[in-house]
């Protein structure tokens, strides 16, 4: 948007003109009582409004009078939720049953005069003395950032637990209202059967699968059609893939939360009861148009009368949770009638949990209290500089309620955005490291990072928005998501599967092998590319035929995890088409695996490094490569290094750090063998090379009759070129990697190593590795003396000597 001041004129309306004729009966007929209902009865971020609200004053002034405009009788409160440890009294009116509030009636008929104007303002525009609610003379409400009344506010607010769905109370409320039940019941149901009807006859006649996409489309166009609460309930259901077969997630990812805006009329109501105070006394300046409409509010700019700060003001559509809870009631009480549809075709889903923890995921996001305090935890977190990059804007916790949420107004492109972003790479790499260090460092993360709830600054920062959608994970989960990832990049399908019973995604006595061998039939195509090339949606598309077609049932955090990389990944390549997200996240994966001291990790990084008794030192030499690649912040090589030796030298290391010192002797004298090689060419290389100059200074004439006749005299063959074996090239590459990784400094390197020669264990391998050493080269001098064939290869791996338990050192 441009810096330009638009004036919009605007015609006075019905209501208003209804208004200054109760003003005027107003001026001329006694007070007449309304009904009024108990403030203790009412929430208490509405019982200030309300009270205003309850008689229509006696005739005062034009000048100065303060009326209260009421369109229709209270609208009735019931239970549905639980908040603050009671029933949540939620009302139950709609947008022609809102009470408008009005403190000034003369200041509000006055915009709607030929002679006033709503000022819309651009992103630039600062320090306007008019504004679309502007009263003049009017006292702004008292507002200070950072205040003790903030803090105060914060503390009140999140006190008590949030809004929670509770199926018992739902149940209580909806059944007096069996009609309005029933009512919506037929909106739902008839299409939904209709639908379902279509499919069974699909399969009857052998063509489910060819009708899938057909029948996807009209499944997404079915939902977006239902309301606020089945286009979440789509948005969840396409991470799902254990419930969905791949074809309906592709179309369910197109579900846009985007549905008709509401009336300004409502909005500015419901901000006016929430916050106990009217618009003129918050904002200087409201923008009348939504910046954003979704299924559950809207947004608006606005600026703040008591600072001249530019907010943006969240506002929840009228009666959504009423809505919602309908539905969320509807769909439980058919769920297991589903239930019994789907175990018919041999589906065994509990779809009952499933609404359970749908119910509880939508009713944090319509919880505004609960988007402050993620934005406020997310903020601590991330923002203030704590993460390179990234910048998240504060809440204004005196202006928020649980309908209502104020938060700093940022300036910026959004990600969706084709044009207007710079420096594109940083901005990605920002983007993953930042969603990487959410998952796996801090466990708190944005489930929902999508085009829209992104922007990149002036400045080049990411910012986030919107935070209604969070997940947590513990520290189990957060190892399981490192070990699925490594597991699944290294083709370690049955280490897969059985990390995949252990996070409770399968049952155990599920059979195993059918899995493993259903997941190497379907991801050959997708992980048979380098890392560099690995497409994170091709291979979640795989997977989620596997899933679909066994017993999986996958959790929320997973699912959320699954939509927020998918998201990522969709969203970076729009910005860079080369990009893929697993490239960019397994260094910092690797990192992850070779510095945490976790009983799991432990286990993985044995399983990846070692297998049938040898080392796979192709495998170390990868790992480390990928670390090295990681940021500073994230990977220590010497500290890597610690670990390992932490792990060889523990009971659980035992057998492994003997295998490890026979490959060490094996490697080692392969190497030494290939270097004298390697030398011994390389010098008569060098002196062949010489010889001619050399013997020419001295008119050699050897030297002569090797340049007359060039076949003459000794001539040099292809098999005296030295050639780099292969363990020469990977220790080559090995000691290149480690120079380049973070961390890799002598002194720090050079305590870790006297750690393990100085530990008795330690000692009794260095003391091993050097005898055979010794052994094995003293063999091989005296072989080649002698002109002895080679030896035959090395035996297979000892196991560990038996050792008295007396003499044993402890593990370290």
């Amino acid at each position: 948007a441009g810096a330009v001041r638009m004036d919009v004129r605007v015609a006075p309306s019905a209501r208003v003109r209804r208004a200054e004729r109760l003003l005027e009966l107003a001026k001329t007929t006694p007070a007449m009582p309304l009904a009024k209902k108990s403030p203790a009865s009412l929430p208490r971020s509405t019982t200030a409004a309300t009270k205003r609200t309850t008689t229509l004053p006696a005739p005062v002034p034009a000048a100065s009078a303060t009326q209260t405009i009421v369109t229709n009788s209270a609208p009735a409160k019931s239970s549905i939720a639980v908040e603050d440890g009671r029933a949540n009294e939620m009302s139950s009116a709609t947008e022609a049953d809102v009470r408008v509030h009005t403190t000034d009636v003369e200041a509000r008929t006055r915009l709607a005069r030929p002679d006033s104007a709503v000022v819309v303002t651009s992103n630039d525009a600062v320090g306007s003395q008019g504004g679309a609610m502007a009263a003049a003379g009017r006292k702004a409400r008292a507002f200070r950032r950072d205040s003790a009344e903030e803090r105060a506010a914060q503390e009140r607010l999140t006190a008590t637990p949030g809004l929670r769905y509770s199926a018992e109370l739902a149940t209580e409320y909806f059944r007096e209202k069996q009609m309005s039940v029933l009512s919506r019941q037929m909106e739902l149901l008839v299409p939904l059967g209709l639908f379902a009807s279509r499919v069974a006859m699909d399969m009857q006649l052998g063509r489910e699968r060819e009708m899938r996409p057909a029948r996807a489309r009209e499944f997404l166009d079915m939902l977006g059609s239902f309301g606020p609460a089945f286009v979440k309930a789509g948005q969840a259901l396409s991470s799902r893939p254990d419930l969905l077969p791949p074809e309906y997630l592709i179309e369910l990812q197109k579900l846009q939360d985007r549905l008709p805006a509401f009336s300004n009329e409502a909005a500015f109501a419901s901000i006016e009861r929430e916050l106990g105070a009217s618009i003129e006394d918050l904002f200087s300046e409201l923008d009348p148009t939504p910046v954003a409409t979704a299924s559950i509010g809207q947004v608006y700019r606005a600026r703040l009368r008591a600072t001249g700060e530019a907010v943006a003001v969240k506002v929840q559509r009228p009666a959504c949770e009423e809505v919602i809870a309908k539905d969320i009631f509807i769909l439980r009480s058919v769920s297991a009638r589903l239930a019994g549809v789907l175990r018919a075709v041999k589906r065994e889903v509990d779809l009952g949990a499933v609404v359970e923890e749908f119910g509880k995921l939508i009713y944090e996001e319509i919880d505004y209290v609960k988007e402050a305090s993620n934005a406020t935890r997310f903020r601590k977190l991330f923002g203030d500089g704590r993460f390179p990059g990234v910048y998240v804007p504060r809440v204004y916790w005196q202006l928020t309620s649980k309908r209502v949420l104020v938060m700093e107004w940022v300036d910026g492109t959004p990600l969706r955005s084709e044009t207007g972003l710079v420096r594109r790479d940083a901005l990605v790499r920002t983007m993953v490291q930042c969603s990487l260090h959410q998952m796996l460092e801090e466990g708190f993360f944005h489930a929902d990072p999508h085009g829209s709830n992104t922007l990149q600054m002036a400045d080049g920062r990411l910012c986030y928005l919107d935070f209604g959608m969070m997940s947590e994970l513990d520290a189990k989960q957060r190892y399981g998501i490192i070990e699925a990832v490594i597991h699944l990049v290294n083709r370690d399908f049955e280490q897969l599967v059985r990390l995949y019973v252990r996070l409770g995604f399968l049952p155990p006595e599920t059979p195993q092998q059918p899995i493993v061998d259903a997941l190497a039939d379907a991801l050959p195509d997708a992980l048979s590319a380098s890392v560099s090339e690995l497409n994170f949606k091709s291979v979640i598309d795989k997977l989620g035929s596997v899933f679909f077609s066994y017993p999986f049932q996958l959790q929320p955090y997973y699912t959320a995890i699954l939509r927020c990389l998918g998201v990522l990944e969709g969203l970076a390549i729009q910005i860079d088409p080369s990009f893929r997200i697993i490239n960019d996240a397994y260094p910092y994966i690797a990192g992850r695996l070779l510095l945490d001291d976790n009983a799991e990790l432990n286990d993985a990084m044995a399983y990846l490094l070692f297998r049938d008794g040898r080392a796979r030192w192709d495998r170390l030499e990868s790992l480390l490569e990928s670390a090295a690649d990681a940021d500073a912040a994230d990977y220590d090589v010497a500290a890597a290094f610690d670990r390992m030796i932490g792990f060889l030298l523990s009971e659980r290391g035992e057998v492994l750090r003997y295998r490890l010192a026979d490959d060490i002797v094996d490697g080692v004298d392969l190497l030494a063998a290939d270097l004298v090689k390697y030398g011994t060419a390389s010098l008569a290389a060098r002196r062949f090379e010489l010889g001619e100059p050399f013997f020419g200074m001295f008119g050699s004439p050897r030297s002569a009759t090797r340049t007359k006749n060039p076949a003459a005299g000794p001539q040099r063959k292809p098999s005296d070129e030295p050639v780099e074996t292969q363990a020469m090239a990977s220790a080559a590459r090995l000691v290149e990697v480690l120079a380049r990784s973070n961390g890799f400094d002598m002194n720090k390197i050079m305590p870790v190593m006297q750690r393990f020669v100085t530990s008795r264990d330690g000692q009794r391998i260095a003391l091993e590795v050097s005898v055979n050493l010794a052994e094995r080269l003293s063999n091989r001098a005296i072989r080649t003396v002698f002109g002895v064939p080679p030896q035959a290869p090395h035996e297979p791996p000892r196991s560990p000597p038996a050792r008295q338990q007396s003499t044993r050192a402890p593990a370290r």
